[in-house]
């Protein structure tokens, strides 16, 4: 269960950026390529995090 819900946070970032870099693109507003930056970098790190190994003993 939790894997679904990072998944769901991961799309969710993604579709945000995007929607950020179309905002962005239409208006000229620098802002949006920054928040767009932002959530991008947010859903790579949020992709390629490390998960702890756990031993069965």
């Amino acid at each position: 269960m939790k894997g679904i819900y990072r998944l769901l946070l991961l799309v969710s970032l993604i579709v945000l950026a995007l929607s950020c870099y179309l905002a962005g693109s239409q208006t000229g507003a620098i802002t949006f390529f920054v928040a767009g930056g932002l959530l991008e970098s947010a859903f790579w790190f949020g992709l390629f995090k490390k998960s702890k190994n756990r031993s069965i003993s």
